[in-house]
């Protein structure tokens, strides 16, 4: 995964604005998922305040990014606008998805402690999986991972959250279509402790998927 790029290196020149490496990673970051919280970018740029709100501020008000309170009792989300999506691979955020939001924001922490696990390995968010069409997904209705960690000299290692329960035969769908689907070496499930034990047991002859505790990661 990318290190922690020089902050002050000049890139990109646009109307009134110009950009940084960093400006730029931070962008990427952002719309890799769609949105994030403060902290996380705290924590994958380093940041502290009050530098983190001069940063976002500029490019607040360089119409890149935008800030936003979804729930009364989480901080605020940072989404970029459709100028500031140009400066990456994938299209704005259209809409949040707010009945997923809580497993969305673990998906991020997820890939943060990832990133520090494996600082070698690559990430392929959910939303570049959907935008590349000839990715296929898996099971009958094409189910995507909730990410793909990409380790040097190793097949794909498919990501997946799970907080609560799925229904049997929903999930047996989603396993039998791993099985079937040979651009994945390894699928690694991250789940609450209130699933793992259930979808131990839904796996327990399928050796290439691994259980992991996800709080275990997350703390």
């Amino acid at each position: 995964m990318k290190p922690n790029p020089s902050p002050h290196e000049r890139v990109k020149v646009g109307s009134g604005v110009q950009l940084t490496t960093r400006d730029i990673a931070i962008l990427e970051f952002i719309n890799m998922f769609g949105f994030c919280e403060t902290a996380q970018l705290n924590r994958r740029f380093e940041l502290r305040c009050p530098r983190n709100y001069q940063v976002m501020n500029r490019l607040i008000k360089a119409g890149l990014v935008t800030h936003q309170r979804v729930f009364h009792d989480r901080p605020g989300i940072y989404r970029l606008t459709k100028r500031g999506a140009g400066f990456t691979d994938l299209p704005p955020l259209s809409r949040l998805r707010l009945g997923n939001y809580r497993h969305d924001v673990m998906v991020i922490d997820l890939y943060l402690a990832l990133r520090q696990r494996y600082p070698e390995a690559q990430w392929v968010s959910e939303r570049a999986l959907m935008r590349d069409k000839h990715t296929p997904g898996v099971g009958q209705r094409g189910h995507l991972p909730d990410g793909v960690l990409l380790l040097p000299e190793q097949k794909s290692i498919a990501v997946e959250i799970e907080l609560s329960m799925k229904g049997k035969h929903r999930l047996e769908r989603i396993l039998k279509g791993y099985s079937a689907a040979f651009d994945y070496g390894a699928v690694w499930y991250y789940c609450s402790d209130a699933v793992a034990a259930y979808i131990a047991s839904m796996a327990a002859r399928m050796p290439f998927i691994k259980i992991h505790r996800l709080q275990e990661w997350l703390t």
